[in-house]
């Protein structure tokens, strides 16, 4: 008979076989495997179905309306709309104002200065932050410059239009909140780090996020910090703000959940790889979209994984939304995308077609069509027409609502 030693040993030495093998392959095995991008490993889908509805899916058709070829550069971000016109800017400080239906100018301007970003609209206005450190004001109606202000060091965003102010992000760590009628200074805050995202509103405050890991929420008139929130990663992606709470992205992989009302985590979770465009909350859940090629769709409230969608390469331009419809432009791809919303499942694609290039704008919404820039050496606006095309059997529909 075996003594109680003997058997305790039997028994250990058991364990540990079975240990090393749940536990895999050790370190100098696997040094030649590539580790799974996304950090979804065993929560499964939450089922719902109101979310993803089954069945077949209406066709989205995109047609060529115009293009516009006027610039002698690439485009300096995103075109933005203006008293009926859609407004691009050019890194080498032109401006032009096209018409939606046809797309011919309806003015050009050139500031003085290159650009790094890209113009915001407000009451009519465009706002453009140039590389040595200005801001100008523009007539949207005709292209005059109404003013220039000096903000003391390139923006490293576009301005933010918000609560009635410009609000921008400077290369000497700091926020500055400007009178859009005037350019002059009405609040200042030195950052603890320079601003990785643009500012966000939330209720009666400014949301920013550093390169040095803050989340700091920030009262809108005077910018007095009312709380900060220290993630030790630097923040990816602009914070948002939905139904009480701060969603947060960070280059650590995660996206985190904070109270409002004092920046307290509520939840945190991994995803595949860094999020740099703009998140957006629909209804109970929130849509990440992330450069290792896949949309997230979570849970608000607890984080839950929804969905995950794949496409072909990584995300990071801020997309379109319509009621029905999320438009993305993965990067260097050629492609515009077009998802049905909330399940995201695939309506149809536009590829540029053009050998060598790739859209390099966000795309925008405007009169019922979308318009995109892309351009390597010069950039160019196309604008698209959209229609819907019902499944087999079922009536036509135009236009995307």
């Amino acid at each position: 008979m075996w003594s109680s030693t003997s058997v305790v040993r039997r028994i250990s030495l058991a364990l540990a076989v079975l240990a090393i093998a749940v536990a895999g392959p050790t370190p100098s095995t696997t040094a030649g495997v590539r580790n799974e991008k996304t950090l979804f490993k065993s929560q499964p889908l939450e089922w719902d179905p109101d979310f993803r509805r089954d069945g077949a899916v209406a066709t989205l058709r995109f047609t060529r309306a115009w293009v516009f070829g006027g610039f002698h550069a690439p485009l300096a971000g995103d075109p933005v709309s203006c008293a009926g016109l859609l407004v691009a800017a050019s890194q080498d400080g032109g401006l032009a104002a096209l018409h939606p239906s046809g797309g011919d100018p309806s003015w050009t301007t050139r500031l003085p200065a290159g650009l790094s970003v890209g113009p915001v609209s407000l009451a009519g206005r465009i706002y453009q932050a140039t590389r040595d450190g200005r801001l100008f004001a523009v007539d949207g109606r005709d292209g005059t410059v109404l003013w220039s202000a000096d903000l003391g060091a390139a923006a490293l965003f576009p301005p933010r239009a918000i609560a009635g102010r410009l609000l921008i992000a400077t290369a000497d760590q700091a926020l500055l909140a400007l009178d859009p009628e005037d350019g002059g200074v009405r609040a200042r805050r030195p950052l603890p780090g320079a601003a990785s995202a643009p500012p966000e509103p939330a209720p009666g405050s400014i949301l920013v996020g550093t390169e040095h890991g803050m989340v700091l929420a920030l009262e809108e008139t005077r910018l007095l910090v009312r709380w900060r929130r220290y993630l030790a990663h630097p923040i990816t992606a602009p914070p948002l703000f939905s139904k009480g709470r701060v969603y947060v992205a960070s280059a650590d992989r995660a996206f985190r959940s904070l109270r409002f009302r004092n920046g307290r985590p509520l939840w945190t979770v991994r995803i595949g790889a860094m999020a740099t465009a703009r998140p957006f909350a629909l209804g109970p859940w929130l849509y990440l979209l992330c450069y290792d090629n896949d949309i997230y769709v979570l849970r608000a409230r607890s984080g839950h994984l929804m969905t995950r969608v794949r496409l072909g390469h990584r995300l990071d331009a801020t997309p379109a939304l319509t009621d029905t419809h999320l438009f993305v432009v993965p990067f260097t791809e050629a492609a515009l995308v077009g998802l049905t919303l909330p399940g995201l499942q695939a309506a149809g694609k536009y590829a540029l077609d053009v050998p060598g290039e790739w859209f390099t704008t966000s795309p925008v919404l405007i009169d019922g069509r979308l318009a995109v820039g892309y351009g390597r050496t010069e950039g160019k606006v196309i604008a698209l027409e959209v229609t819907t095309e019902a499944p087999k059997g079922k009536g036509s529909n135009d236009g995307v609502s």
